[in-house]
């Protein structure tokens, strides 16, 4: 009986130990088959996050080659220095400036335009050929070692080589990590629990067995229960795959996901931190609050190159001054051409110290931010003034006013055109923009010429290419529209479109787009156009007339003899402006007033 119970005994041992061994086996496969699943996973998750990006961008190249611009814009057959300026300042193109690293125009099978640094070798990538073929396509390239998203888009242009647009980027996600392995102690994963128990009663069962069976005596006698110590768990938790949460776990670093969509988090000893999905978010980093000396204090607005601020200087004994701050947009400021621009913007607009052109106080630079401050107007620029105005039911303005404008920015434009350098030479300054948006009008009826950016001078340190078209279509003269040299008589033109505007609250040239509008300045005004200007009631048919003449020769050859025909009838303008400056923004007078003034 005892070597019975004994020999009994260590077969149950032994068959429970087999037991428990086959459990762990499958338990270990079962750990094997989930960290598998878990790199799997983050593989799928990774790779379907990447076919939606590189869906995204097709989509954005499919919406940038159907812009009416760029297709005119090919149609003309617009040179290379012309393209880098489309691209590198124009509204239409701005989501794609700063969406995308780079972006490519191949047209006729040639690149014509290239903007970014990455050299991608585009002509050699099947993604602008199946673009050709299919209308749009894209990829995941490898360009000197690092990956890039590529998405190509064909032009609605008939032709043997369509056009094609290319953008591209790298992609948002950086490459899986690796999955780590740590030894168990509390299983995250099913250790098949039945089985276990089963295999450890049967080997207590057969332990028991054996104590029995040794020290059984030939009466059955009772034996006083010997407790046993409890087991005790050893190791450290598993890591390094997607496991239910929202348990927090110690140990070494994880990602855990929670029920339904949950954020992704970071599980160490330290506790649950929460952190951002990976993925673009589209969001922009605030600007910090100062800039130098300056404290930022209001966004106004942007440009193709630059970003406009209300910003405050302090000083001693609670002195303060606000400002217009204008900051070199970030990403041109490792551009040479476009810091050459900013600067002899800065440096001419300093230079010229006249009571009708806004002042620029200070140049400087923070960091690598590279900024002016100028004068800061309380009113508003003429575009708006005239846009109120017809929102309120008006047309044109009242002539005195309109010719008190008119005449205003004549004194600006006589002064710059006429500057000289200290040796007495001419500076031969053209400013190239003179349009309503540039026109500041202040609430007390002063009226000031701003945005020297595109002047042409002698002495600037950046140069336009000739063929090279900059300023408002709406307001060029015909010389300046088709890219030839322009001297004073040029201002003087689209000064007169300004005046012109003013009495008629319309536009001599527009168009779907801006390049129509640009064809419609290079033809200058139609017979039709100066018919309609000679009905105009006197002395505006007269003035515009010669204002407006196609040929620089037939114009007033200086500001001075524009202005001296306009002088008799300016009247008291500035007080009619100014009341009209109180009547159309009161309320924005005293908001604007309260905030910005010391």
């Amino acid at each position: 009986m005892s070597t019975t119970t004994r020999l009994a005994g260590i077969a149950l041992v032994l068959a429970g130990a087999a037991l428990g061994a086959v459990s762990f086996r499958q338990a270990s496969s079962d750990r094997a088959r989930t960290d598998a699943d878990a790199a799997a996973a983050v593989t799928a998750e990774r790779e379907a996050h990447a076919a939606a990006e590189l869906r995204a961008i097709e989509q954005s190249a499919r919406q940038a080659a159907a812009i009416e611009p760029l297709i005119s814009a090919v149609k003309m057959n617009v040179d290379g220095e012309t393209w880098t300026d489309l691209f590198d300042n124009e509204d239409w193109w701005r989501t794609y400036r700063g969406q995308f690293t780079f972006s490519r125009l191949i047209v006729n099978g040639n690149v014509v335009s290239t903007r970014g640094t990455a050299d991608v070798g585009i002509l050699d990538k099947p993604v602008a050929k199946q673009a050709r073929l299919q209308g749009t396509a894209s990829a995941l390239v490898s360009v000197g070692g690092h990956p890039y998203m590529l998405a190509a888009a064909r032009l609605p242009i008939a032709s043997e080589h369509a056009p094609i647009v290319v953008l591209g980027r790298e992609p948002a996600l950086a490459p899986a990590p690796a999955v780590a392995r740590v030894a168990p102690a509390a299983p995250a994963f099913p250790v098949r629990p039945l089985q276990l128990g089963v295999a450890g009663v049967v080997a207590l069962a057969g332990l028991m067995l054996v104590f029995v069976g040794r020290r059984a005596p030939p009466r059955q006698e009772a034996v006083p229960a010997v407790p046993l110590a409890p087991s005790e768990s050893q190791g450290a938790p598993v890591s390094g795959f997607y496991a239910p949460a929202p348990v927090p776990t110690t140990g070494p670093s994880q990602w855990q996901e929670n029920a339904g969509r949950p954020a992704l988090v970071a599980v160490s000893d330290t506790g649950t931190t929460a952190l951002p999905n990976a993925g673009p978010t589209g969001a922009i980093p605030s600007h910090a609050a100062m800039l130098g000396r300056y404290r930022l204090l209001d966004r106004l607005g942007e440009g193709g190159m630059a970003e406009l601020f209300v910003a405050e200087a302090s000083g001693v004994e609670g002195f303060s001054r606000t400002f217009v701050l204008k900051r070199l947009r970030a990403e041109l400021a490792k551009e040479k051409d476009a810091v050459a621009q900013f600067v002899d913007e800065a440096r001419l607009q300093a230079s010229l110290v006249h009571s009708n052109i806004v002042p620029v106080f200070d140049f400087g630079m923070a960091g690598s931010q590279y900024f002016m401050t100028q004068e800061y107007i309380l009113g508003r620029d003429l575009a708006r003034l005239m846009e109120r105005h017809q929102m309120r039911g008006g047309r044109g303005m009242p002539a005195d006013i309109a010719y008190f404008i008119a005449h205003e920015v004549l004194q600006a434009l006589a002064y710059a055109h006429d500057t000289h350098d200290k040796n007495g030479n001419p500076l031969g300054i053209v400013h190239r923009d003179v349009s309503a948006g540039n026109v500041m009008v202040s609430f007390q009826g002063e009226v000031k010429l701003s945005d020297f950016g595109i002047v042409k001078s002698n002495r600037r340190v950046s140069k336009t290419q000739v063929g090279m078209v900059k300023g408002n279509a709406n307001f060029m003269s015909p010389e300046q529209a088709r890219g030839h040299n322009v001297d004073a008589r040029s201002d003087l033109f689209s000064l007169g479109l300004v005046l012109l505007y003013c009495l008629t609250g319309e536009l001599l040239y527009w168009g779907d787009n801006d390049l129509d509008t640009l064809y419609r300045a290079a033809t200058g005004p139609t017979g039709e156009d100066m018919t309609a200007i000679m009905a105009l009631p006197p002395p505006a048919a007269s003035i515009l007339t010669r204002a407006l003449a196609l040929e620089p020769g037939d114009r007033f050859q200086s500001a001075a003899e524009f202005s001296d025909a306009l002088a008799p009838h300016v009247g008291s303008g500035k007080h009619a402006i100014a009341r009209m400056m109180q009547r159309l923004f009161a309320e924005e007078m005293r908001r604007q007033t309260g905030r910005h003034t010391a």
